[in-house]
C-alpha cells in the first residue's frame, strides 16, 4: 500500500483545501472522528463531506474511524454513519465498491483496537 491521508480535523488548523492540494495521488484517505465529542459531528460530516466532494479525490478509498468506543455514551457505529450521511453509501464489510470504497469502523486508539488492520 502507497500513501494514505488522516484527516485530523481536531490537531490542525489547515483547511480541507490545503490537505488536498499537500496529498497529492494518496491511496487512501482516512477520516478519524471523536465519537464521544457528537457536538462536533456537524464540523467532522463539513470537513468529511468537503473531502468527499473534492473531485482530485473521487476514486480514492476512505476509511472513516470512530474513535473513543472505550468511552460510555460514544456513539454506536450506525449513529455515526447517520450522522455523517452515510446511510446507504457505505459498501459492507468485506464487500467491495468499484467506485469508491467506503465504510466506517470504530476504535479506540487507546486501547489499540480496531484500527490496525483496517489500513492493510
Amino acid at each position: 500500500m502507497g500513501p494514505f491521508y488522516v484527516n485530523l480535523l481536531a490537531r490542525t488548523q489547515k483547511s480541507t483545501q490545503q490537505f488536498v492540494g499537500e496529498i497529492g495521488l494518496c491511496e487512501c484517505c482516512s477520516h478519524l472522528v471523536d465519537a464521544y465529542a457528537k457536538e462536533r459531528f456537524a464540523e467532522s460530516k463539513k470537513e468529511l463531506d468537503a473531502l468527499l466532494s473534492d473531485e482530485s479525490l473521487a476514486t480514492v478509498p476512505f476509511l472513516i474511524l470512530g474513535n473513543k468506543i472505550d468511552i460510555s455514551y460514544a456513539a454506536s457505529e450506525d449513529e455515526l454513519r447517520h450522522f455523517m450521511g452515510l446511510t446507504g453509501l457505505t459498501m459492507g464489510k468485506g464487500k467491495v465498491n468499484i467506485e469508491r470504497p467506503l465504510e466506517v469502523f470504530m476504535c479506540s486508539i487507546v486501547r489499540k483496537m480496531g484500527y490496525g488492520d483496517r489500513f492493510k
